[in-house]
């Protein structure tokens, strides 16, 4: 199988502007010059951008960042799983910023082409127009080869770009699965460039909530009903428990036709579902 390689010219552009600024002891970047060039990538105006930007907008787990002036304070709940018949994405819809909803319809499954899916957490801005990128470049693999990409290839070009990146600030965990000649896959790609293959994932501030539901209930051989009620309750669970996560619940069936949007439902209503299946189970 040929393989695709990301040309030198598109991975190094970081790399081009660090080596630019690095070039001068001092930088100012005029309002002309920014606007002739509106694709250029813009770094921070000091002499070593990629230290600056770890130093002040690392993103971080527990209190490690507490020196910064900047901090990110996430929250979410992504989860995608294998089983025999297909795939389950399965996500909330709530975007936060520390106690502040920003909003609570955000989509989080990024329909990268008709059989590949990938998830967002993190940094809206970063997943977003880094897995639309992904994109891109699975189109022009298409168009070369004549032929889809397979989801290895795809999570491995999402990789490479996250590695060519890594220090400079950007905060992802995302998911990449879909269908190909090898059936379904699942790959978590964050944005330090680790990738890594698996039968299920979760990421996010709710995620150790829907790991629970998971580790308990999951099975290959589930039925497509019960693998979606599975995907529907492991995100229930954990926009009631993290408090970063909720909104509505969007979830998609991957299987050899391409995706399908399954359902979204607010996770209110999911509650009210659920609690009454428990007092019924009470009473019997």
């Amino acid at each position: 199988m040929n393989e695709f390689i990301i040309g030198s010219d598109i991975l190094d552009i970081g790399k081009r502007q660090n080596n630019r600024h690095s070039c001068h002891e001092s930088c100012t970047l005029s309002a002309p010059s920014i606007l002739e060039n509106s694709g250029m990538l813009l770094v921070p105006t000091v002499k070593n951008p990629a230290e600056f930007v770890r130093s002040n907008f690392s993103s971080a787990c527990g209190n490690s960042d507490a020196k910064q002036e900047v901090k990110f304070a996430k929250g979410t709940t992504t989860l995608a799983f294998k089983f025999n018949d297909g795939i389950i994405v399965s996500v909330d819809s709530r975007s936060t910023m520390g106690a502040y909803i920003a909003s609570g319809t955000v989509k989080k499954v990024i329909e990268i082409n008709p059989f590949l899916l990938g998830t967002m957490a993190g940094g809206a801005a970063d997943c977003s127009f880094w897995e639309r990128n992904l994109g891109t470049q699975c189109r022009l693999y298409e168009l070369r080869n004549g032929r889809r990409i397979s989801v290895a290839s795809a999570s491995q070009l999402l990789a490479n770009t996250m590695s060519s990146y890594r220090g400079y600030g950007l905060s992802m965990g995302t998911m990449i699965t879909g269908w190909d000649e090898t059936g379904p896959q699942l790959y978590y790609v964050d944005d330090d460039g680790t990738r890594l293959k698996g039968k299920y994932f979760s990421v996010g501030s709710g995620s150790t909530y829907a790991y629970g539901v998971l580790d308990t209930h999951y099975r290959p051989d589930m039925t497509v009903d019960e693998a979606i009620d599975l995907g529907k309750r492991a995100i229930y669970h954990a926009t009631h428990r993290d408090a970063y996560s909720g909104g509505i619940n969007n979830l998609y069936h991957v299987t050899s036709d391409g995706w399908r949007k399954i359902h979204a439902i607010d996770v209110n209503e999911m509650h009210y579902q659920f609690e009454e299946e428990k007092q019924n189970a009470m009473h019997v």
